[in-house]
């Protein structure tokens, strides 16, 4: 019997942003070398939940606004999730006479069948840069339900869950050596 044990802390990452108009760089900071970042107008919590439609406060941020200077937020703000999975192994040779010998395995990896979210939605989309707060790809409604459109990875909204670490998979062996 052997094991692995994978444990780490997350990696960091940004929030970012889109204009559907008027948001190019040259828009906002009057260079088109030189971008805006998305400003930070709140606590934005860790960037890890075990929420899958809400993994950081997209009402913490803002779109930047006209004569952006760069650095309305600091950079990798937000955490994602850690992973702690463990993986298994598990052998037993039996002699068959002489040399020869079967070899039996079984492999599981995440035994556990921990969750880990690796990737999100991190891009907010606004209307343009007079409108700095109107979200267009929220994942809840303004009542505070989920958008109904949006519950899948494949159309998540801001915040949201788009992918995961894979869960419990096992596999067997059976080896025979002469």
């Amino acid at each position: 019997m052997s094991g692995v044990f994978t444990a780490d802390s997350g990696s960091q990452y940004d929030a970012t942003f889109s204009y559907q108009t008027n948001g190019a760089n040259v828009n906002l900071t009057g260079s088109p070398n030189y971008p805006a970042r998305i400003k930070l107008a709140g606590d934005p919590g860790s960037g890890c939940s075990s929420d899958q439609y809400k993994q950081f406060n997209v009402a913490a941020f803002q779109g930047p606004t006209y004569n952006s200077i760069g650095n309305e937020s600091a950079r990798n703000i937000l955490t994602g999730c850690g992973d702690r999975t463990l993986d298994l192994s598990l052998a037993r040779n039996i002699r068959v006479g002489g040399s020869r010998q079967v070899q039996i395995r079984l492999d599981a990896f995440n035994v556990l069948n921990t969750v880990v979210f690796n990737a999100r939605t991190t891009q907010l989309q606004y209307n343009n840069p007079a409108d700095p707060i109107t979200l267009r790809n929220p994942q809840y409604n303004a009542d505070g339900t989920l958008v109904s459109t949006r519950l899948t990875p494949q159309t998540a909204g801001a915040g949201a869950v788009t992918g995961a670490q894979a869960l419990r998979t096992v596999q067997g062996q059976i080896r025979f050596t002469f």
